[in-house]
């Protein structure tokens, strides 16, 4: 990694929670409902994914841009550095599993009637939005922050918490669910462990999340809709 310094990093990164809970947390809350009760869950479903993919987007380019006035490169994040097989291995058998109980809960608690090998436009669109948020996400939740901590000789499993606690918060705050902010701690230290067992790269982090997304949508984002 470069040898710069990271500045001011409780600042930078509580400004960077901010405005994730700002910006992408009305997703998970006020929006969702509103997308039902407009549009029904398929049209609310396209309508989340796109400000989710907008969203993660616009932060992934606005935290390169940062990181590029400190003179680091994606590499300094993570961006297709050498990583360990087992990781990816692992990353791979967790996202299979995490996309089947998303598609089969969506079913079981939500629509017995639904298809999970369903062809449609639907399927398509979320999918590849999907693998776009899971990419841009941990980018800047795992790429960014933990490095970013690395800078300020934070301990690796310090940064794996504040990450996570970080991911929970602005998936969970506007719908002020405690078991939201549990299953988002969860999912946000399995996700900084593979980044640690991957030896810092986001490979595996990556592999992880958008095979979820990717083969999860459109029923990861449809029982969100549902229930939110």
């Amino acid at each position: 990694m470069n040898s710069s310094e990271a500045p001011r990093p409780w600042l930078v990164l509580g400004a960077l929670t901010g405005l994730l809970v700002l910006i992408a947390g009305p997703i998970f809350g006020p929006i969702t409902s509103y997308a039902r009760a407009e549009l029904g869950i398929r049209s609310g479903t396209a309508l989340i994914v796109a400000l989710f993919t907008l969203v993660f987007v616009a932060f992934a380019v606005g935290t390169v841009r940062w990181v590029r006035r400190l003179g680091w490169t994606l590499d300094d994040l993570g961006w297709r550095s050498p990583t360990r097989r087992s990781a990816v291995f692992g990353a791979v058998v967790f996202g299979v599993l995490w996309a089947a109980f998303n598609v089969m809960g969506y079913i079981h608690q939500i629509d017995s009637s639904a298809d999970p090998f369903e062809l449609s436009i639907l399927r398509l669109a979320t999918a590849v939005g999907g693998l776009i948020i899971a990419a841009c996400e941990d980018l800047v939740t795992r790429g960014f922050v933990m490095n970013y901590l690395d800078k300020a000789q934070v301990g690796p499993w310090r940064q794996a918490l504040i990450s996570s606690a970080i991911f929970a918060l602005y998936h969970s705050i506007w719908t002020l669910s405690l078991a939201g902010f549990i299953v988002g701690m969860v999912i946000g230290l399995i996700m900084a462990g593979f980044f640690l067992w991957g030896r810092r790269s986001l490979t595996p982090v990556i592999v992880a999340h958008g095979l979820a997304l990717f083969l999860g949508e459109p029923f990861l984002t449809m029982f969100m809709v549902a229930t939110g």
